[in-house]
């Protein structure tokens, strides 16, 4: 857990901003999300992204510990177009997700 206070400089922007102005390695995005899920808090109580902070704001960033996915490889049928040392082409099909994201999936191979 981290907490800012925001000084007169900072103030009267957006809290997505002040935030990405603070945490660097954080996106915006992600901060937005965080703000949504209750993870970034002003003065202790949760606000909307469009909150804009005032002076002496006292900003809480909770990150939480990334979950751990457990991926497992499917042996799947490849319709291979070119194959050497340093190249592969694949003709995949329509549908054959091909990395795991943030969305769930319909699988439709048919």
């Amino acid at each position: 857990m981290q907490e800012y206070k925001i000084k007169k400089e900072d103030a009267n922007i957006r809290i997505d901003k002040a935030v990405g102005n603070i945490e660097k390695d954080l996106s915006r995005t992600n901060i937005q999300r965080m703000i949504d899920e209750g993870s970034i808090l002003v003065n202790g109580k949760q606000v909307k992204v469009s909150y804009k902070v005032l002076e002496g704001d006292n900003i809480t960033i909770c990150e939480k510990e990334p979950e751990e996915i457990d991926l497992k490889p499917q042996n799947l049928p490849l319709d291979i177009i070119y194959e050497d040392d340093d190249i592969l082409i694949i003709n995949k099909q329509k549908g054959m997700v091909v990395h795991p994201g943030a969305r769930k999936f319909r699988w439709n191979f048919g």
